[in-house]
């Protein structure tokens, strides 16, 4: 009867410690070094690859005192490729609160 209490417990167990360890693995990695912020021309911007309402947005947000920042793509996914969404945690978080929850009623 309390063997399947122990098993939800241990599984829930397990994946949090998995999910901790990929987070903070994660987390060291993206460390990296950028450009200094500089103001670009819109035409610096067509020429980087944006189209012309990208540009034209990206001067918007400069004068609106925001800082463009044009990188590659595989610099982007070095950047942001690593990180787990908020909707990611909350699914690991709804999933361990199933886990626990199936295994008190099942008592």
């Amino acid at each position: 009867m309390k063997a399947p209490f122990y098993f939800a417990l241990a599984a829930s167990l397990a994946l949090s410690q998995v999910a901790i360890s990929t987070a903070s693995a994660e987390t060291a990695a993206t460390h990296f070094r950028s450009a200094p912020a500089q103001t670009f021309s819109q035409a610096d911007l067509q020429r980087y690859g944006l189209s012309s309402e990208q540009a034209a947005r990206g001067m918007e947000l400069q004068r609106q005192g925001y800082h463009v920042q044009v990188m590659t793509q595989e610099e982007a996914q070095r950047v942001y490729g690593g990180h787990m969404s908020t909707r990611t945690w909350m699914i690991i978080g709804v999933v361990a609160l199933v886990v626990i929850a199936v295994a008190v009623s099942s008592n």
